[in-house]
């Protein structure tokens, strides 16, 4: 055996041990991704959408002045909508979105508790009920969008089990997630290496070990070449 097959035996040896456990989780988390609908994983046959047209305008609405003023910031955009039986005008800030009446420009944002439990109960379609409703300061990473900040936690419960979270300053629902999102949430951790935030794929230990890995596949070619060649591919 020479010197340079010895290293490469070597080399695979070694990388095989490192390497392997993380290759059999990217397997693994590559199986998992593909078990069910990316629909089904982020809960849209749960969630029904909120309808964003008007069909009817009130015949006296705040005026727009009135509304820039209240929003108390630069707004960007502002909308007319249906929420929740009545109509308002939704103003897009750079801290976000704020809810307002449409006929009086009294503020609604944030919600309170039973508007909050009305957008919930309005936005679900699963098979069961709202268990619970808890305000969480501050709202996981599992919030969406409202991570970070304080957020409506809508949990149901029944056939169908899910997690609504409501932005207390939209209105809406910003997240829905459900016992399998979590456990895809969980394997893509893994599978990128971003065991925190779950969000870089170019973290340097998905560097590391796809160097490695790419190392252990030129190795063990390395060593196919080389007992090829010496007749003892087989052997």
């Amino acid at each position: 055996m020479n010197r340079l097959t010895r290293f490469f035996r070597r080399l695979h040896n070694l990388l095989g041990l490192i390497v392997g456990a993380q290759v059999l989780l990217w397997v693994l988390s590559g199986l998992i991704f593909t078990i069910k609908p990316i629909e089904t994983v982020r809960g849209d046959p749960l969630r029904r959408s909120a309808p964003e047209m008007m069909t009817a305008v009130p015949d006296y609405l705040a005026p727009v002045d009135d509304i820039l003023e209240a929003a108390g910031e630069p707004v960007m955009a502002l909308k007319l909508k249906p929420w929740l039986g009545r109509a308002v005008w939704e103003a897009d800030m750079p801290s976000g979105k704020a809810l307002f009446d449409a006929e009086t420009g009294a503020a609604l944002s944030p919600v309170t508790e039973e508007d909050a439990r009305r957008v919930a109960e309005a936005a679900w379609a699963g098979e069961g009920t709202l268990a619970s409703l808890t305000l969480a300061e501050p709202a996981p990473r599992e919030a969406g969008r409202g991570a970070g900040r304080a957020m409506w936690r809508a949990e149901f419960d029944g056939k169908d089990t899910a997690t609504f979270w409501i932005d207390p300053q939209a209105g809406d629902v910003a997240a829905v997630r459900t016992a399998w999102w979590r456990t895809f949430d969980l394997f893509w951790g893994l599978h990128i290496m971003d065991w925190t935030n779950r969000e870089t794929i170019s973290t340097w230990w998905m560097k590391l070990f796809a160097f490695a890995a790419l190392m252990l596949s030129v190795a063990g070619i390395w060593l196919v070449i080389d007992r090829t060649a010496k007749g003892r591919l087989l052997k």
